[in-house]
């Protein structure tokens, strides 16, 4: 059965990003409607090395998000590769809280969206074969998303709190199968604005690039062999050029944290 994590959905809340970090930040807000003014994310490619046996293959993987009359309806998910290799599969999405309207076949999942003055509200029931395996709910407010997920297979809860202040991302999770927060940072390279980079704690992990495509733009994360990229498609085409804003704080592996107003502290 597929889980579903803390996804890289759906829709952005601005009409263009121009730093790496502004474009990371959009692919993770959970926006499941279409504007006619605002980017989306249409697809996600994933290449990695996987081994087994001493045997080492590349796996190439996609997502590819379908909408209808501006709702987001399907997701298509699987491998990319020779023929006998290819697999395609469905993740479809129900705009009710009704459980009648489940097929009971593969992926489904029920959302709500409710949205009050400038806080939206998502609410998404996850089945498979008709059976419950994961419920989340997301808060959204401008640069601020909480997430809280259960998982009852894994027997797992899970809350995230993203805070976009200053040109930087700063994430914190807890689990209740940790008793240690994780946090998580994207800060900016102080000379290219089309480069960030992820630290988990103390820790560099990913390398981030933001560019321009023929229809919108892109952010393309690498961590060792593995590599993502997530492709928004910009409805009116409006410029997304680079442009230049004020050099962040540049933050040692040494000594890097902030509090949840996006400051930085230090220590030594």
């Amino acid at each position: 059965m597929k889980k579903v994590i803390f996804s890289l959905l759906f829709l952005v809340s601005i009409a263009a990003a121009n730093t790496c970090t502004q474009a990371y930040f959009l692919a993770i807000k959970p926006y499941l409607t279409l504007s006619k003014n605002l980017p989306y994310v249409d697809s996600v490619r994933s290449r990695y090395d996987y081994t087994m046996q001493d045997d080492t293959v590349q796996i190439d993987k996609f997502k590819k998000y379908i909408y209808i009359d501006g709702r987001l309806e399907k997701m298509a998910f699987g491998y990319v590769g020779d023929t006998a290799n290819q697999y395609t599969d469905y993740t479809t999405f129900h705009w009710s809280t009704d459980e009648s309207m489940l097929s009971n076949k593969g992926e489904e999942e029920l959302i709500s969206e409710t949205t009050l003055n400038d806080t939206t509200i998502i609410s998404k029931k996850a089945y498979y074969a008709g059976e419950l395996y994961q419920t989340s709910q997301y808060k959204v407010i401008d640069s601020y998303i909480s997430f809280a997920n259960i998982d009852y297979e894994e027997n797992d809860e899970f809350f995230a709190e993203v805070f976009f202040r200053n040109d930087s991302i700063i994430e914190k999770t807890t689990s209740n199968k940790s008793t240690e927060e994780s946090f998580t940072y994207y800060v900016e390279d102080p000379d290219e604005d089309f480069k960030c980079y992820e630290y988990v704690n103390d820790s560099l992990t990913t390398i981030l690039v933001y560019q321009k495509t023929e229809k919108g733009f892109s952010v393309k994360l690498t961590q060792g062999t593995h590599l993502n990229e997530i492709f928004f498609v910009n409805p009116q085409n409006p410029t997304t050029a680079i442009r230049k804003r004020h050099a962040p704080v540049k933050i040692s592996p040494k000594a890097r944290y902030f509090d949840l107003l996006g400051r930085y502290k230090y220590s030594k």
